[in-house]
């Protein structure tokens, strides 16, 4: 399961009571994540809590799952699946973090777990990362991870009044390394 330490972090599920600390990351670190992400401002709890309800019902209804990424207490990030599909088998993987938290392997070694747990416990067999071309440090992600670059989707992802492409990402539960 995912709700333990992995390397440096704790990796827990992101809870609707975790409102107020997941703007306090925002306040913190929003303004290094917004030119990627598509949340608007989630710098209140009033903003974050419907996010953390939507992926809390979701992961009752098994089909998105949002980690907390913790470094020595502090939340510094976050892994999700925004999307699982089990009965395709299938499921898209994303994540972010502070710019303090970065460079440590932090990521990798989460995005990792998500994958052994995806393919290995939920029996899955194809997962997505997709990312903005210009998003370097998410693009190193599923370069470094194996996973095979499928084409660009152009301008299909809204980020405030942007619209930005998106590369498409897979990898194959026989294609896993792990």
């Amino acid at each position: 399961m995912l709700n333990r330490r992995i390397g440096p972090v704790e990796v827990r599920d992101l809870e609707p009571w975790h409102a107020e600390e997941l703007a306090e990351f925002f306040r913190r670190s929003g303004a290094d994540l917004y030119e990627w992400l598509p949340w608007e401002s989630f710098e209140s709890a009033e903003a974050t809590l419907p996010f953390l309800t939507r992926f809390a019902e979701g992961r009752g209804a098994d089909n998105r799952r949002l980690f907390g990424l913790w470094l020595d207490g502090t939340l510094v990030g976050g892994t999700l699946f925004p999307t699982i599909n089990a009965r395709a088998g299938t499921a898209e993987l994303g994540v972010f973090l502070a710019r303090e938290a970065r460079g440590r392997g932090i990521v990798t070694q989460t995005v990792e777990a998500m994958i052994a747990w995806a393919f290995e416990t939920r029996g899955l067999r194809r997962l997505e990362w997709r990312c903005s071309p210009g998003n370097l440090a998410s693009r190193a992600i599923p370069q470094r991870l194996g996973f095979t670059h499928e084409g660009t989707l152009r301008q299909v992802f809204q980020v405030r009044e942007d619209l930005h492409d998106l590369e498409v990402w897979s990898l194959l539960r026989h294609e896993w390394r792990g």
